[in-house]
């Protein structure tokens, strides 16, 4: 037996099988993912609306672990509650079972068919492409299926091969533990299960050995969530932890019953690999009705389980670098982040402005406050530039491009911030101060300034653009009093020593940028750049 050609026979039946799985989740994706924000937004009310979306997502992205993964990234962002994630969860886990159903089908002879329909799709016009995209996909699926099972008949003589496998028919547990270190590798259940199946179809395995192997593919999906939720949120990573416990206890609750359960999978009826097909299936439906009352209280219980540490927040607190593969979720992400950014300029930069015209501390918080910014503006930046790196839709091309020069405002705005403080520490060195004509001018303009910042904030936030037009409109305005405030300086503050008269200057033009980019920001949100 020529081991070398069975071998790569059946790799190459796995990696034209997974390659079809993701040419077709990425045709799904793209076809829906217009409708995928709003969508996971609102079909989250609670656990079973949660489960209802986790099933439309698997089957949209074809794999519970991305599925899974993507959830944690929802979570991370703050997108979604951890009793909502929990949801989701369990959901996708049936949603994934469709794959395994139609794998199911016996029409790897029309794999070929499939792929050149899709192939067709693909070329007639751009609309197509991404239907295109998932017959081509499912044909590939189907012709890796074909090729795998042809490289498993030769095994069927081979004593050696024989004798593993009935080992572990009559051990669960191996093949539970194999079926799960293999799902890990290639991230995919419904790639292992397509194995069983092929396995089953020429008589190598048991009914029962097929059913092991779908409860170690199940359990084998849970690694890549905790492995991305390591560097996130305390609410992703029990999420990602919940999410293994369901597993585990799915596990548990089926193996001492699986000769019973093998006993009532032939009543559904088909072949062999139909009744593992429908083990998959049943499998995660039970563990949804079973565990989904359960939501909100294993939310408390995973609270207490993992509490949340007193340390001192990062920085970057909703960016994840796996959901940029996902860009409806990783845009979103995205728009948290910067909505956050716009919390900390108006909350604990703008109020120091003025303050910081005697006060040293004030000026140490606005520096302190630009770097932390800083930081987050060059995560935002490559977080998007990895989103971009996707082929997007026109509608994500135009988001992401918001979210760039939104981005960017927001951090040259805290760099005139951190001018205006060193400003500030010109006249301090130099024992000078404002007189009281030149404080009310810069409040004044400072008032104007921050109203607009106010509504360009809020514009992007709620997508209002009653108030980015408001900021718009208002620009001339505060052009013109800074002009006017300038000339009237050469009056009113003339007694103003040269160093003075310097840095009040300086200080209307600086606010007069903090202003510019509020209009840009405005201007963005209603799509004039």
């Amino acid at each position: 037996m020529d081991w070398i050609q069975i071998s790569l026979q059946l790799l190459g039946g796995l990696a034209i099988f997974l390659y079809g799985m993701w040419i077709a989740s990425d045709g799904l994706k793209q076809s829906a993912s217009n409708h995928l924000k709003v969508f996971l937004q609102k079909v989250t009310k609670n656990q079973f609306y949660g489960a209802i979306a986790g099933i439309v997502l698997a089957a949209v992205m074809q794999s519970s672990t991305a599925a899974t993964v993507m959830t944690v990234a929802l979570s991370n962002a703050g997108l979604i509650s951890l009793r909502r994630a929990l949801g989701i969860m369990l959901g996708s886990a049936v949603g994934t079972t469709i794959t395994v159903q139609l794998i199911a089908f016996s029409i790897t002879d029309y794999a070929l068919a499939f792929v050149t329909l899709g192939v067709l799709l693909f070329l007639m016009n751009v609309k197509m492409r991404a239907y295109g995209s998932i017959v081509l996909g499912f044909g590939f699926v189907f012709f890796g299926m074909g090729i795998m099972t042809a490289a498993m008949e030769p095994l069927q003589t081979d004593p050696v091969f024989m004798e593993y496998l009935a080992a572990i028919s009559e051990q669960p547990l191996l093949a539970i533990v194999v079926a799960a270190l293999f799902t890990a590798i290639v991230q995919n259940s419904a790639a292992t299960i397509a194995l069983a199946m092929a396995l089953a179809a020429n008589g190598s395995i048991s009914l029962e050995a097929g059913v092991a192997i779908v409860y170690g593919a199940n359990f084998g999906t849970v690694f890549t969530a905790l492995i991305s939720s390591v560097t996130a949120s305390k609410d992703a990573q029990r999420a990602a932890v919940a999410h293994a416990i369901f597993k585990g206890i799915g596990v548990l609750i089926f193996l001492p019953l699986t000769s019973i359960f093998v006993a009532i999978l032939p009543l559904f009826g088909g072949e062999i690999e139909r009744q593992i097909a429908n083990s998959h299936t049943l499998f995660n439906l039970v563990n949804l009705f079973i565990l989904l009352p359960f939501c909100d209280r294993f939310a408390v219980w995973m609270t207490k389980l993992m509490p949340k540490k007193e340390l001192p927040s990062k920085y970057v607190k909703h960016l994840d670098r796996d959901a940029s593969a996902i860009p409806a979720v990783g845009l979103l992400q995205a728009r948290k982040e910067l909505e956050v950014v716009t919390k900390r300029v108006s909350e604990h930069m703008f109020p120091h402005l003025l303050s910081m015209i005697e006060d040293d501390k004030a000026r140490q918080q606005v520096v302190q406050q630009e770097r932390v910014i800083d930081v987050v503006y060059k995560a935002t930046y490559h977080h998007l530039q990895r989103i971009m790196e996707n082929n997007l839709n026109d509608k994500e091309s135009e988001e992401a491009l918001k979210l760039l020069y939104v981005n960017n405002d927001l951090e040259r705005l805290t760099n005139v911030m951190k001018e205006m403080a060193r400003a500030m520490n010109k006249l301090e060195n130099k024992h000078k101060m404002l007189n009281d004509w030149e404080r009310e001018k810069i409040q004044q303009l400072f008032e104007e300034v921050e109203q607009g910042f106010s509504h360009a904030s809020k514009a992007f936030s709620n997508n209002r653009e009653e108030e980015a037009l408001q900021v718009i409109y208002n620009n001339p305005k505060i052009q013109r009093m800074e002009r006017e405030m300038r000339y009237e300086h050469f009056y009113y503050g003339s007694g103003s020593s040269s160093t003075v008269s310097v840095v009040f200057s300086d200080l209307m033009n600086l606010m007069l940028r903090i202003h510019q980019h509020s209009v840009n920001m405005s201007h963005t949100m209603l799509g004039m750049v």
